[in-house]
């Protein structure tokens, strides 16, 4: 009966452990260009990317990288992981038995 309940509904270890990995891949990247000149060059042309850079929220509040680009990503994927951690939730919660 275990075995069968185990088909039924999966475990998303896999997806998880893939997306932590990555993430831990994309921080170490960050951490080594940050301050050196391997950074992006980001064209200030005044469209919506410079000033979303530009804003407080990336150069001020949320800032554990010198490049604000990489505060950004990191944010991105935060909440991208949130989303994720509140759709597995919601999920195991609802999941018919």
């Amino acid at each position: 009966m275990t075995n069968n309940r185990k088909k039924d509904r999966p475990i998303p270890i896999k997806s998880w452990l893939i997306l932590i990995v990555v993430f831990i891949i994309v921080q170490l990247l960050f951490i080594a260009i940050d301050g050196t000149g391997f950074e992006p060059n980001i064209n200030d042309s005044g469209n919506i990317a410079s000033r979303v850079l530009d804003s407080r929220l990336f150069t001020e509040w949320f800032t554990p990288y010198d490049f604000p680009f990489f505060n950004m990503a990191t944010a991105i994927f935060a909440i991208a992981i949130l989303g994720k951690t509140g759709t597995d939730i919601f999920s195991s919660i609802f999941h018919r038995r």
